[in-house]
């Protein structure tokens, strides 16, 4: 089946080249939080102190570097400035228009036929 419209793909300058393994800058930057993320977690379990400050631990470490990893920060950085952006959009209203419509109503005894009379 053919597609319709255009496909476009990214340049080739912008795709990241492995650095260890395959795995790009990226994802070593997220294997690495989700390790530091994880390994906080259980220090703070092995040592008892209070559930509130595992669970912060994992939630301040663990989703920043997975969001970074997959890329969708660039997404999510590219919807709020969408968002907070100031835009203006011009809508047409029927109060725009200044145009009188009057010269189209026939005038009273004037008609676009002969009278046999």
């Amino acid at each position: 089946m053919n597609k319709l419209g255009s496909e476009f793909f990214k340049a080739i300058d912008q795709f990241e080249r492995g650095v260890i393994g395959g795995a790009t800058w990226r994802q070593v930057i997220m294997v690495v939080g989700i390790v530091i993320g994880i390994a906080l977690a259980t220090v703070i379990s092995l040592l008892k102190l209070p559930n509130i400050l595992f669970y912060l631990s994992l939630a301040l470490t663990v989703p920043p570097a997975f969001v970074y990893g997959i890329k969708k920060d660039e997404d999510i950085k590219e919807i709020i400035t969408f968002k907070l952006k100031v835009q203006e959009r011009a809508y047409q209203t029927e109060y725009e228009s200044e145009e009188t419509h009057g010269p189209f109503i026939p005038q009273k005894g004037v008609h676009e036929w002969n009278d046999p009379n």
